[in-house]
């Protein structure tokens, strides 16, 4: 009876225990059975493509192979860890500490993959499956990663991608690992050239080498973008910029479109999208030409001489100054005690309105402003969109800056008014005007289209395989309104600035009407060596008659306008023109 008591005690035990291993506790024994049989492995979407306007792609995908970690894999003991780590840093010349601090960021039993670096050479990861067995947790994996035309091609325009750092990981929209926009159109349009990631369960062994796919989701790629960017005009605005400091916008005066858009010195993207270690951050950073600056919206330039189409447009429509008015220009203005000088030593002799325009004569400018008034300059400057920022689609654009009108004295009381000297700097745009040279494409860009302002558009549309799913018809944000005949008078002035012995003749092109505006504004020089280099700006659209694109060229401490931006501004419109100028050149 003991013995058969005893024996009956044992399995109702031992009936209890498997009632609570198989019942109780049987999902949890499961789920942990399968961790440490499966393995999730995410599979990373590729990244919609951006094209330019014609179908070109400015920036596409190709497979890379990424390092990576996963932790529940490595060994548990820190001795063990360690090793594994110092193994993996000597074959990869990878600091150790990159390794700890990836492995630190993410709880231990986590079998999710980290990736530890990006961009993979094949030697290298022959040298990781070689040492396959003795490197437990490690692997490679293959993903999708952005190629570019050239590792500086539309930098600051297309942006560049990299893993979502902690401020964005706790907005809780990303997983750790993940690409993600970070400027530029990039960081603009990520929510839809992201896509959506895929996914796979893999059956591995008692060594973690895998066995079988049990399960898989394929990935979605993002979004296509097609932009407004011509990639040829984008390569030949960058080919003309080379070892140059500045900017330029290319821009359809007939709907606001950027066809390209231009910041030199530029950033490697490349080097941005892989692992970049803080030396080579720090020295981008602290470089003195700023390549992370986009010049084009985000640097703030006095306009120089091409400020004078808008006293002109002032005091043509105000009535202030006529065609037929005249000044003799001996190279130097007195106001008070004041002189302010000519460019040119000696001055043009007498000269009316058109030809001051084509000459670029300050000193006719700065009689015209005195008459014109302050108020009447910044009255029209707002109406061009000066002051104000475009709302082009990208981040830390600057609005500019025009002078205020300063509080006087009169007998009656106080009443606000433009100084005369500061009504003079800015008759030739200097003093406090200040402009980004996107607010002067579409300036300029108004001038030859009859005063509509475009928003300035970079995105056409947003599509999927099956639809379209965001598109931009284009935007007016102003009008400048004028007379036509001044419009006219505006038109042939600008044409001679090219085409009539004007400062602009350095862009003159036979076979191609093009009119436009020098401008040279002075700099205030840090030091003796920077003493007279002053930017050089060139204003111009074409064809004169009927336009088609604008063209805004300003190199940084570059000279005079005529001589150093004028010249750039033919090579882009030789490249754009280049079958139509070809032609008339066969038919002479």
């Amino acid at each position: 009876m003991i013995i058969a008591t005893s024996v009956v005690f044992a399995f109702l035990v031992l009936i209890g225990q498997l009632w609570y291993l198989q019942v109780l506790e049987g999902g949890r024994f499961l789920d942990a059975s399968d961790k440490n049989r499966i393995r999730t492995r995410p599979i990373a979407a590729p990244r919609g493509i951006l094209f330019d306007r014609h179908g070109m792609p400015l920036v596409d995908n190709r497979p890379a192979f990424t390092l990576s970690l996963i932790p529940r894999e490595l060994p548990r003991d820190d001795e063990s860890r360690d090793a594994v780590l110092g193994r993996v840093a000597s074959l990869l010349h990878i600091p150790y500490q990159d390794l700890t601090d990836a492995v630190a960021r993410v709880p231990s039993d986590s079998l999710l993959p980290v990736r530890v670096r990006r961009g993979l050479t094949l030697a290298e990861v022959a040298k990781v499956e070689e040492w396959k067995l003795e490197l437990p947790g490690v692997i490679t994996e293959v993903e999708p990663q952005r190629v570019y035309p050239t590792s500086r091609f539309a930098a600051h325009l297309l942006g560049y991608v990299r893993e979502a750092n902690d401020e964005q990981l706790k907005q809780g929209r990303y997983r750790r690992g993940e690409m993600v926009g970070q400027s530029g159109l990039e960081r603009l349009l990520d929510e839809y050239l992201r896509g959506q990631d895929g996914g796979e369960r893999i059956e591995v062994d008692a060594m973690g080498r895998p066995v079988r796919r049990v399960q898989a989701t394929e990935p979605h790629a993002g979004a296509q973008v097609i932009t407004t960017v011509d990639r040829g005009i984008q390569e030949a605005a960058e080919r003309a910029m080379e070892g140059l400091a500045g900017a330029v916008v290319v821009m359809d005066p007939r709907n606001g479109d950027v066809l390209a858009m231009v910041s030199t010195p530029a950033f490697e993207i490349d080097r941005f999208t892989g692992t970049i270690d803080r030396d080579a951050w720090l020295r981008v950073v602290q470089d003195p030409n700023f390549p992370l600056l986009n010049r084009t919206i985000q640097t703030q330039y006095a306009p120089g001489s091409v400020f004078k189409i808008i006293v002109a447009a002032a005091g043509l429509q105000e009535g202030s100054l006529t065609p037929l008015d005249r000044t003799y220009c001996n190279g130097e203005f007195h106001l008070g005690t004041a002189t302010f000088k000519d460019w040119k030593e000696g001055g043009h002799g007498t000269v009316d309105l058109h030809h001051a325009i084509a000459q670029s004569c300050n000193v006719f400018f700065y009689e015209a402003g005195l008459k014109i008034g302050g108020g009447a300059i910044v009255k029209y400057a707002n109406a061009f969109g000066f002051g104000q920022p475009t709302a082009i689609d990208l981040p830390g654009e600057k609005s500019g800056l025009l002078p205020r009108p300063q509080v006087a004295r009169v007998r009656q009381g106080r009443t606000t008014a433009y100084p005369p000297g500061e009504t003079v700097n800015m008759s030739i745009g200097q003093g406090t005007v200040l402009v980004t040279p996107m607010q002067v494409a579409r300036f300029m860009a108004a001038v030859a289209n009859g005063g509509v302002l475009w928003r300035p558009r970079l995105v056409q549309r947003v599509e999927r395989p099956d639809r379209v799913v965001w598109s931009d018809q284009g935007q007016v944000a102003g009008h400048a309104e004028l007379s036509p005949v001044v419009w006219a008078f505006l038109r042939q002035s600008l044409w001679a600035v090219v085409n009539d012995n004007g400062t602009g003749a350095a862009a003159r092109i036979p076979g191609l009407d093009i009119a436009g505006k020098t401008g040279t504004a002075q700099m205030i020089a840090k030091s003796k060596a920077e003493k007279g280099q002053d930017h050089a700006w060139f204003a111009a659209f074409a064809p004169a008659k009927a336009p088609e694109v604008v063209v805004v060229v300003l190199v940084e401490r570059g000279g005079k306008g005529g001589q150093v931006a004028a010249p750039i501004a033919k090579k882009i419109l030789n490249a754009i023109f280049f079958e139509k100028i070809a032609a008339v050149e066969i038919a002479g």
